[in-house]
């Protein structure tokens, strides 16, 4: 029963994320500063919506193929998970402070059903498979320092379109200076790792026990 449930929340976090990321790819929807260096990709939005994606892939290609891409796998799912619990903590607290620190002045507001495929349920969906339905997870520093490195990663790279460009992604990294910019980076990976810990041990209390059981089935089986 679980293992279907599991196929069913990811299959539906796929086509809500393939709906999101034709929508962003749409004439309707275009922004002027896709045009920009690094188009769509500067935003760290759209980089956790496809590997959102890539997991959601890898997780209903491994309700029928288990043992597919391990390694692949574990690294792709234990950063989109935090991530997009990242994005969706950042994007509505600063929607609900000021839409423009996220949103130009001039830039239409986004339709709503888009806002959610967007910001709000890639988290959703990729939250609930994990502590519910992922028995298999182990905490790992391995995990941790993947974390860590995207947040290096991003870093570096939206300054770098930023030269190219002359702007921002994100308004409101133009009103930071250095230190602030630096500080703001380095919180922001802080706090997806805090996701990641917090997660970890939610996990650990709903799964902790049952561990035993199932490693015990799989021996017998085995046997």
């Amino acid at each position: 029963m679980s293992v279907s449930l599991s196929l069913v929340f990811n299959s539906i976090g796929l086509a809500s994320n393939t709906y999101a990321l034709r929508l962003i790819n749409s004439p309707e929807f275009a922004n002027p500063q896709f045009l920009g260096f690094g188009g769509q990709y500067q935003y760290l939005t759209i980089l956790g919506l496809v590997t959102a994606t890539i997991a959601f892939s890898l997780k209903t290609i491994r309700h029928f193929i288990p043992n597919f891409s391990p390694a692949l796998y574990e690294v792709v799912t234990n950063i989109a998970t935090p991530l997009e619990g990242l994005i969706s903590v950042l994007y509505w607290t600063m929607m609900l402070l000021d839409p423009h620190l996220l949103i130009p002045k001039d830039y239409p507001g986004i339709p709503i059903m888009m806002d959610l495929t967007l910001h709000l349920f890639p988290a959703v969906f990729l939250w609930i498979d994990f502590l519910a339905f992922d028995t298999q997870f182990k905490r790992s520093d391995r995990h941790v320092k993947v974390i860590g490195a995207f947040a290096v990663f991003y870093f570096i790279w939206s300054w770098y379109c930023q030269s190219v460009n002359g702007f921002w992604a994100y308004p409101f990294l133009a009103d930071f200076n250095l230190l602030m910019r630096t500080a703001f980076f380095a919180g922001s990976g802080l706090l997806c790792w805090g996701m990641y810990e917090v997660g970890a041990k939610i996990h650990l209390k709903i799964h902790g026990r049952r561990l035993p059981i199932l490693q015990a089935k799989e021996t017998y089986l085995m046997q």
